[in-house]
């Protein structure tokens, strides 16, 4: 789709061709692993606010001031800049808070829209569902069928900046349908079922210096600042401190392995 709106249709590849998805998408992998867990020591919707160190121990508070849990070590599984809103008591040394505030979150201000159908309607016209736009809102979209339920779903990123969003959550969803007419036929139109889901408001995933999206893939890393802080007692376990493929699952999955390795290592009793 160019610059006007005008879509050409070339021949040509899927760019997802072949990509592999779990059934249930990333939540069923989640839960599947929280299933492993005690349930005495899993709490749900329980936001910590504010850490405190207690001699060996970390407790761990949240906005009302009620004890959530303490532990030995306490693992940061969140983007640095959103555990920089964090309360710490005592004060952390003077450059981890500017630290964690600098680490960008990997597409923590984008915006992804997703329109379910009955059927994968664009492949009877021999369309991969693949298609790019300098037009928008959305800029790229693909083909999302899942194979096993025999519906059709398409999902787009949004080319929209993310202060231009704000408040406009409907007239994003009505834009993104009107730009799949355009480029797939008037069976876009009337999707079973459409969300978008736009993490640059969530408080969970992104500050205010998401919104404008880094220009390139940063490089992460854990930074010296943010190693060893309360003498090890308090770690980094999110993406974004990975330092092979930060921001995405496999630097999630580096991270684990290696804040696990650490705390395996100073618990193990032949551990120097």
């Amino acid at each position: 789709e160019d610059e006007q709106g005008e879509v050409l249709r070339n021949q040509g590849w899927s760019s997802m061709q072949g990509s592999l998805r779990i059934q249930g998408g990333m939540a069923a992998l989640i839960d599947s692993l929280v299933a492993l867990l005690p349930t005495k020591n899993l709490q749900f919707n329980r936001p910590i606010a504010r850490l405190v160190r207690t001699g060996k121990s970390i407790e761990a508070f949240d906005a009302q001031g009620e004890l959530v849990a303490s532990a030995r070590k306490v693992v940061l599984a969140l983007p640095p800049r959103i555990a920089s809103k964090l309360t710490f008591e005592p004060t952390l040394p003077e450059a981890a808070i500017p630290n964690m505030k600098s680490i960008s979150t990997w597409m923590a201000g984008h915006a992804k829209f997703v329109a379910v159908y009955e059927t994968p309607f664009w492949r009877d016209e021999g369309l991969s569902g693949d298609a790019m736009s300098r037009h928008g809102p959305m800029i790229e979209m693909h083909d999302a069928s899942d194979p096993g339920a025999g519906l059709g779903a398409i999902f787009g990123f949004l080319g929209v900046p993310a202060h231009f969003r704000a408040g406009q959550h409907q007239a994003v969803v009505d834009a993104c349908l009107a730009q799949l007419t355009r480029i797939f036929g008037s069976r876009a139109q009337n999707p079973l079922a459409a969300k978008l889901q736009d993490w640059a408001f969530e408080d969970e995933t992104a500050i205010e210096a998401d919104y404008v999206p880094p220009a390139g893939h940063p490089h992460y890393g854990l930074p010296s600042a943010l190693s060893g802080l309360w003498d090890g007692q308090l770690m980094f376990g999110s993406t974004e401190t990975a330092n092979q493929f930060g921001g995405f699952l496999e630097g999630a999955l580096e991270a684990a392995e290696y804040t696990a390795e650490q705390i395996i290592a100073v618990r193990s009793p032949t551990a120097g």
